[in-house]
């Protein structure tokens, strides 16, 4: 169960202050005082006195939503408005206690606005989740029906000024358990056009209950213009701004085995809005876009190393450090080699230096190249500053900039040339407090002209001093070519992006004034008053995970794994009214089964991999985990590290539903019915039953000589593998449509308590 969070401009109130106790106890028969707060914030207590709902009247609003009897008052507090969230709100909650052990089994938490009377919010939470058969979980379009009408019946008045939106998230793939959870976002309509930062937000699980909803909602006055350019010149605008340029990508799940040679790719270029009324390009913050500047080599030409020969010794590498950063006044406090370093996978020392006569704050930390002599990292004296009683200068950014970049070409020449100042991104500037004493200074690694995959360079200095309190450098192991492949032009990316982008016109929150902004952070309570502004923004198709165009192949291509996906799956053009048409398009939503010819094929054999893929997604929450690493020693010969299979197979062998004795899998070959029973049984970690197979009694006549006769029973006396009652056929290969129908019948009854317990009744 999740704690109930009251926040900090809260504050909480016993139920005796709250209710008279007969009335608390006719609301909650077993209402607890014990274990409530008592004081009361006197700063809140005029906010509390302007509501217009007394905490009784709110209280009787939240109990018609949420099932009181046999349930204890846990919480109630009152929350004035502040800039966070700007309206009053009253919160109950309630929990089911087992009266045996005192453990909360079931929770509520409502919270209701103040003023309106309106559910703000909503929570439900059971300790232990419910044994719902995977067949009886609700599918995702009526869990979407299931939030409508909880909005529509709890808080009217906002369902009818809000629409459900699904452009920004894809429809989820079929779940492979009965542990699911469905998110609906209602965003705030105004007059047709969406207003994104306000809406609902609710979750239902697989049995159709709302477990959260939650509203934000501000007063906001929303500019009209009539001169609202059309989405057909703001498709224009968009493409005329776009500037798309090719980057080197590192797919983060990729094996290690494949991942020191990364992808060129173009990622989305249509990031910034275009003003409604004058069709100018603004940043999502809606300040003027402009076009990052090119980025500036700290050095135009190769530099020679600092030092070459044989890697340093410690002696050496401390004397060098000492010697080059000015380092006699500190002593060494302690040493770390790595012959292979993440720095570029070079040998570097590590050293660590105390200043002599302070134990307490002096300090060094270095990190030295063995072999070039190239400084890594430097942080030296890195202590705190004393509080300024006047405000910090503005840093002069060409100053450190040029400072950063010499330093670079003293101390880690043989970077210089592929380390390049980037212009700041809006965010990063924003996030520098105005009022800072230390100012940064970022480099990025650049291949031929390209952003790198990895690689950087950061620095912190002292804006009163000039004093560089931080340094770090590093470059990636991973390879690049000699030559920027041959690849998609820009503008040929730009219109196979805009093939998958929509222009949306949306109202976006103007920023707060300087002075507003200053008011809220010292005066929480303040609420500033908004407006909000038509602009259009590009929407892209969903997809499950982020993607990118691939600059080389021309296809779409996931960021996590590498692998070239397909934004818009073709429905097979043989499956249509077939008996396994639900449980082969499960297996083919997980790309358990591919098409052939644009057919699924449903009556051609089912290979031993794909079965095993299929059941480590369902065992794995629709993922293939573990990933394997270069370390990981291929259990068979025929599915070596880097095989479609591999992490599957290996996986699997893990799980021990594969015999890992074996030499070879054949992970391509077709799988026998006896193979796919023994399988399933493994699966469902019933194999040990099999140890005993004259437990088990059966009718079927051809299975005495099976090796697998206690895998065989145990399946189809479960109902999981189909068998005429008479004859199992153990040898006979297996439809891909008969494996479907097996893996959905293992999906429904793995779950089952009593699945043993059945067999041995039989």
């Amino acid at each position: 169960m999740k704690p109930w969070i009251i926040r900090s401009s809260s504050f909480v109130l016993s139920v005796s202050l709250l209710l008279p106790v007969a009335q608390a106890h006719a609301q909650s028969p077993h209402v607890s005082t014990n274990k409530m707060a008592t004081t009361v914030a006197q700063a809140d207590s005029v906010a509390q006195a302007k509501a217009k709902l007394s905490k009784e009247a709110a209280l009787a609003l939240a109990t018609k939503i949420v099932p009181t009897a046999g349930m204890t008052v846990q919480n109630v507090s009152f929350r004035s408005a502040d800039s966070w969230r700007p309206f009053p709100e009253w919160s109950f909650s309630w929990v089911k206690k087992d009266p045996e052990n005192g453990e909360v089994r079931l929770s509520y938490s409502v919270s209701i606005h103040a003023n309106t009377g309106e559910l703000t919010s909503y929570s439900r939470q059971e300790q232990e989740a419910s044994q719902l058969p995977y067949a009886k979980r609700i599918s995702y379009t009526e869990a979407q029906e299931q939030a409508k009408r909880f909005f529509e019946k709890n808080n009217s008045g906002k369902a009818a000024e809000t629409r459900l939106y699904t452009r920004d998230m894809p429809e989820p793939k079929t779940p492979l358990n009965s542990e699911v959870y469905y998110n609906f976002r209602f965003v705030r309509d105004v007059d047709g056009i969406l207003f994104p930062d306000n809406g609902a937000d609710i979750t239902v699980d697989a049995s159709g209950k709302v477990t959260n909803y939650s509203l934000s909602w501000n007063d906001v006055t929303f500019e009209n213009t009539d001169t609202k350019i059309s989405e057909e010149e703001a498709e224009k605008l968009f493409k005329e701004q776009a500037n798309p340029k090719p980057v080197y990508l590192l797919p983060w799940e990729r094996m290690e085995t494949q991942n020191n040679k990364p992808s060129l790719g173009y990622m989305n270029p249509f990031t910034f809005y275009i003003d409604a009324e004058t069709g100018k390009a603004l940043t999502q913050s809606l300040t003027s876009y402009q076009l990052a500047k090119d980025p500036e080599p700290v050095s135009s030409k190769v530099l020679p190393a600092r030092r070459s020969g044989q890697p340093l010794s410690q002696e050496e590498a401390v004397q060098w450090a000492s010697k080059t950063l000015n380092l006699s006044n500190y002593e060494l406090r302690s040493a770390n080699y790595n012959e292979r370093d993440y720095r570029g996978n070079r040998p570097i020392w590590d050293l660590e230096f105390g200043e002599k006569g302070n134990s307490e704050d002096g300090f060094a930390y270095v990190s030295v190249d063995a072999v070039t002599g190239d400084i890594y990292r430097l942080n030296k004296d890195f202590r705190g500053h004393k509080e300024k009683t006047t405000a910090s200068k503005k840093p002069d950014t060409e100053k450190f900039k040029a400072k950063a970049m010499e330093t670079i070409r003293d101390l880690a020449p043989t970077m210089a040339h592929q380390l390049y100042w980037t212009e700041p991104i809006e965010e990063e500037n924003q996030n520098q407090p105005v009022d800072s004493e230390r100012t940064q200074i970022r480099f990025e690694r650049f291949i031929n002209g390209i952003a790198a995959a990895s690689g950087s360079a950061h620095f912190t200095f002292d804006i009163e001093t000039g004093d560089l309190l931080n340094y770090s450098a590093e470059l990636g192991n991973e390879t690049y070519p000699t030559q920027v492949p041959k690849h998609l032009p820009a503008a040929e990316a730009s219109e196979k992006w805009w093939t998958e982008t929509k222009a949306e016109a949306v109202y976006a929150l103007v920023p707060l004034t300087p002075e507003d902004a200053k008011r809220a952070k010292e005066q929480p309570s303040y609420t500033p008053k908004r407006t909000a502004k038509i602009v259009y923004r590009a929407t892209m198709t969903p997809f499950e995970q982020p993607y990118y165009l691939d600059a080389v192949t021309g296809e779409w291509s996931s960021t996590s794994t590498g692998k070239t996906i397909a934004l818009h799956r073709p429905a097979p053009a043989d499956l249509k009214g077939h008996p396994a048409e639900k449980e082969l398009s499960l297996m083919y939503e997980y790309d358990a089964l591919s098409l052939e010819n644009g057919n699924i094929m449903p009556q051609k054999p089912i290979t031993r991999g794909e079965m095993i893929e299929m059941l480590m997604i369902s065992l794995n929450q629709g993922r293939h985990y573990p990933q394997y690493s270069l370390e990981r020693k291929a259990t068979y010969s025929d599915v070596a590290n880097g095989s479609r299979y591999f992490s599957a197979v290996e996986g699997a062998v893990d799980r021990g539903l594969l015999d890992k004795n074996a030499s070879k899998l054949n992970p391509n070959e077709t799988i026998t019915r006896e193979e796919l029973a023994d399988m399933i049984v493994r699966a469902l970690g019933y194999k040990k039953l099999t140890d005993f197979p004259g437990m088990f009694q059966s009718e079927l006549s051809d299975i005495a000589n099976s090796k697998y006769r206690g895998s065989i029973i145990i399946a189809t006396t479960l109902g999981i593998v189909p068998t005429d009652k008479q004859k199992f056929q153990p040898q006979s290969l297996v439809p891909r449509a008969d494996a479907a129908i097996t893996f959905t019948r293992f999906l429904e009854k793995r779950d089952t308590p009593d699945g043993p317990v059945t067999l041995l009744r039989k």
